[in-house]
Parts: structure tokens; C-alpha cells; sequence
């Protein structure tokens, strides 16, 4: 069985970074648009929004560059939890829980504010100027330290 989910789109908010018992967790807010042309002609657009949710290293690298705006891409898994509301009543909240994260913009002065290590993909995999992110190899230049979603 297959649950792995793909987005690219704006953060509507803030990553807000708390310290759970198992580590690092970042929530973030993802705004995925989508544009079309009317039976008239008329540009329209609706947007979609999604919760995330990333856990141990990969939380602490979004909690530092993932500002309101910001473009990316993630790549993670649905889940679906159930609690119960300060109201009494059960409820059901599904988020994508993150395993890759890039960034796709750069800061407005032309400087990329990334990790070190150059234009490197958040989950530990080098992605060349350009390609696309589902392009990416395995080629990490070995003197800068690797980023990933899993604690090393």
C-alpha cells in the first residue's frame, strides 16, 4: 500500500517549533493554489490548505526557514488523528507528516538563507540549479554535513 503525498506551495504562517517528549516538532500551514480559465474566459483560482507536521532534525531546519510566504516542497505521508475538542466533542484532524522539505525561493537581497553545504536538498540529497526535485541523486558533497529528516 502506497500513502506518500507531494505539494508545492506558499506557507500561510510562521513554522511553530515546540520541544515534545520525543524531540524537535515543527506545524507548519501550507497554501496549495490551483488556476484555471472559466466557461467565460474568466481567470479563476481556488486554494487549498494543509497542515504539516515534522519531527527531530527536519522540524529543527523548518522551525529555522520556513517563514510566512516562503515557497516549498515536501514530500511526507497523511495521518489522521483523533481527539477530543476543549467542547466535548470528538474530532478528527488529518496533516502530512513531512520526510522531505526543500526550499524553493530565495530571500529578496538575492542571498539563499539555506544551511551550509549549497543548494542541497533538506532531506540529504543533492538537487542540481533547475531540476526538478524528484530528480535528485545521491551526490552530497561529503564536506558539508548531510541534512535529513532522521536523527543521525
Amino acid at each position: 500500500m502506497v500513502n506518500k503525498v507531494i505539494l508545492i506551495g506558499h506557507l500561510v504562517r510562521d513554522a511553530e517549533s515546540i520541544t515534545g517528549p520525543r524531540g524537535p516538532v515543527t506545524r507548519m500551514r501550507l497554501a496549495t493554489t490551483q488556476y484555471w480559465r472559466d466557461a467565460d474566459g474568466n481567470h479563476r483560482e481556488t486554494s487549498d490548505f494543509h497542515n504539516m507536521v515534522a519531527f527531530q532534525r527536519l522540524a529543527e531546519i523548518c522551525g529555522q526557514y520556513c517563514m510566512k510566504g516562503r515557497r516549498i516542497y515536501v514530500e511526507g505521508r497523511l495521518r489522521t488523528r483523533e481527539y477530543e475538542g476543549a467542547d466535548g466533542l470528538r474530532r478528527t484532524s488529518t496533516e502530512v507528516v513531512l520526510d522531505h522539505m526543500r526550499l524553493l525561493d530565495r530571500r529578496e537581497d538575492g542571498v539563499q538563507d539555506a544551511p551550509p553545504g549549497g543548494d542541497e536538498q533538506l532531506a540529504g540529497t543533492a538537487v542540481p540549479d533547475g531540476a526538478h526535485p524528484d530528480a535528485a541523486t545521491t551526490a552530497v558533497d561529503e564536506s558539508q554535513p548531510a541534512l535529513s529528516g532522521a536523527a543521525r
